[in-house]
This record gives structure tokens, sequence and C-alpha cells, in this order.
């Protein structure tokens, strides 16, 4: 049978100040009934938590999962061996660089950029205020709908990219890539991209369309086309 100290909070979080830990115990008060020490993995802030941001951010040591959207944060707090952070929702003008961070949710924000953020895998940067996306290398899904990007850089191994309602005048042929939402731009072609499954272009100025094999889903209505590649197995919204 295991046992623990008396005062567990005091033995794990020893190097905290008598103040600190009073507010720890607070916190830990709080959670009791809902999911006791959950706080040190994941934590999900309310209005009746809001509180927590402006503890000393050692106490989230352990934090792998913040979920922070829509509660009016003006800004968001440097958490060291963050791997989630949902910051969308709120009144941010910045991202802090949180050092491998995989998943960044930063939608619906008042955001002009976003930190190159090394390793990071899924970035959701919807409605912002963003003239660039930087060259994030491993970068897997990029979802920038909604901004005023004249560009979208070119990132090997990119697998969706989402991209539509912006400035574009081009995409990057980026080789790998399957899913191309692209709406709402001003594109005059589209790249070849072998083994695309799906491309999502309607509302340019396109006059033809690549025939890309393999492809699955295409959505094309309110450009200049004067024919639709006709290919096998493909759905095609027109």
């Amino acid at each position: 049978m295991l046992h623990f100290p008396g005062d567990l909070i005091e033995y794990i979080f020893g190097f905290l100040e008598q103040r600190e830990l009073l507010e720890l115990r607070l916190v830990c008060g709080e959670f009791k009934k809902h999911a006791s020490l959950r706080v040190l993995y994941y934590l999900k802030i309310t209005w009746e938590n809001i509180h927590l941001l402006d503890l000393n951010t050692n106490i989230f040591k352990n934090l792998k999962v913040l979920d922070c959207c829509a509660s009016q944060l003006t800004k968001v707090p440097h958490i060291e061996g963050l791997k989630t952070l949902n910051c969308s929702w709120n009144q941010l003008t910045q991202i802090p660089h949180i050092e491998g961070l995989k998943v960044l949710d930063c939608s619906y924000n008042e955001l002009t950029e976003i930190p190159c953020i090394e390793g990071l895998k899924e970035l959701f940067c919807l409605d912002n205020q963003l003239t660039q996306i930087p060259h994030i290398e491993g970068l897997r899904t990029l979802n920038c709908f909604g901004n005023i990007l004249t560009e979208i850089p070119h990132i090997e191994g990119l697998k969706i990219l989402w991209c539509p309602q912006n400035l574009l005048t081009e995409i990057p042929h980026i080789e790998g890539l399957k899913e191309l939402h692209c709406s709402n731009n001003r594109l005059t072609q589209i790249p070849h991209i072998e083994g695309l499954k799906m491309l999502y272009c309607w509302n340019n100025q396109l006059t033809q369309i690549p025939r890309i094999e393999g492809l699955e889903e295409l959505w094309c209505w309110n450009n200049q086309l004067t024919q639709i590649p006709q290919i096998e197995g493909c759905h095609i919204t027109n």
C-alpha cells in the first residue's frame, strides 16, 4: 500500500514560498470536487478559475495542455513544457514563444504575427490580422483562414493547408500535400500536386484546374473555368 505524507501539497511543492503554497491550497480546494490535482497536466480556464493564470508559473511545471479559449484574455502566460495551447476567441495581440509546443490554436484574436516555434505540428490561426506565416519546419497542419496574407511559405511535409479568405495570388507547390482549401482568394492557377486528395478552390480567378489523378473532392464554382477535368472517382461540385 502506498503511503503519502500528511501534507501532500507541501511535499510536492516544497520549492514554493508559504504565500504561494497558500494560493495553491486554495486552487486545490476549488478543483477537488472536480478533478483533484488534474490541474498539473490539463487546465481548462473558466470564469470561476481565471485567476489561476496570475499565479507563479512554476505551479504549472507539469502542465501539458492549457485551454483558455473565450476568456477575454489580453495575454497568455509563458508556461515551459506546454504541448497544447488553445487560446482562441480572446483579445490577444501576441503569443509567447513556448519551446516544445506541438499544437497551437490562437484563432479569433488580434494577432499581427506568430512566433516561429520549432517543432510545432499543428497551427490554427484563423481570423486574425496576420500578414505572414513563419516558416516552421515540420509543420503538418496549417489553417490560416481569414487573414490578410499575400503568400504562404513553402513548408516541406505540410499535409493540410487551409488558407481561404486571404489575398493570395499563388499557392506554393508542396509535395505530399493531401488537402488544400484556398477559396476566396485571387488565384489564377493551382499547382499540380501529385497525391492531393481534396481541393477546394471556389471564388477565385482560375481559368483551368490541373488534372490530378487520385483527387477525391473538387469544389471549384465561381471561377473563370471553361472546362473541368474529368477525374475518375472524383466528386466534383461546380
